[in-house]
């Protein structure tokens, strides 16, 4: 995966089954309230799958198709003011 894109995201919830809801690019621009992204449960490591813990989504395009999830270390989180 050549990456181009890094965006934080916090991990939200989902009710629905295999799925998993992340709050993506709060805080950024005019995405002031972000977005919520639906993401299948097996792209999300084991680690990153609680409700607000803080990841990277880590994209080749925009539209999210062929995403990577890596949960964010604790000087990221320290560093990015609006997490």
């Amino acid at each position: 995966m050549n990456i181009k894109w890094k965006i934080r995201g916090i991990v939200f919830g989902s009710l629905y089954p295999n799925k998993i809801h992340i709050h993506v690019g709060y805080g950024i621009g005019f995405m002031e309230g972000g977005n919520l992204l639906m993401v299948e449960r097996e792209k999300v490591p084991t680690d990153c799958r609680m409700p607000n813990t803080y990841v990277w989504i880590l994209t080749e395009e925009i539209g999210y198709k062929n995403i990577k999830i890596e949960k964010m270390s604790d000087s990221d989180i320290e560093d990015n003011i609006f997490i």
